[in-house]
């Protein structure tokens, strides 16, 4: 199975009013629910959660790439802290199980379908890139 990375900015806040609560902001909450949600769905092992330090999305936060080299990018925005951790744990195993990223429009989750901000071809492979 293609390596994944799951890219969460973990400096995102909660809202646009909201930046942290008992000191975590809104990234490193969504960070740690994702690790726990990955668990359940048996994909830490499949899935790399990389947090990153801003991913320039802040007014929509919180902000996470999903990518595999082959596969298509997805750009999420507006995944809310306090509970999309599940769908978007969901939406990995699906894009995991495709061969190139597509996963199917219709079989997002509605969350997902609202929170995709950009998708972008596959990079270029050396192989592709020779041609």
């Amino acid at each position: 199975m293609t390596p994944t990375t799951l890219f969460v900015c973990s400096l995102c806040r909660f809202s646009a009013q909201e930046r942290s609560r008992d000191g975590i902001v809104g990234g490193q909450y969504l960070i740690d629910q994702l690790q726990q949600a990955l668990v359940e769905r048996d994909l830490q092992g499949t899935v790399h959660l990389e947090p990153v330090r801003c991913m320039a999305g802040c007014q929509q936060p919180c902000n996470v790439s999903l990518t595999a080299p082959g596969k298509l990018t997805f750009i999420l925005s507006d995944v809310s802290p306090d509970n999309g951790a599940a769908t978007v744990a969901e939406f990995c195993q699906q894009y995991t199980e495709s061969v190139n990223g597509r996963v199917p429009y219709r079989e997002r989750a509605p969350e997902i379908r609202q929170a995709t901000a950009f998708v972008l071809p596959p990079l270029p492979t050396d192989s592709t890139s020779q041609s």
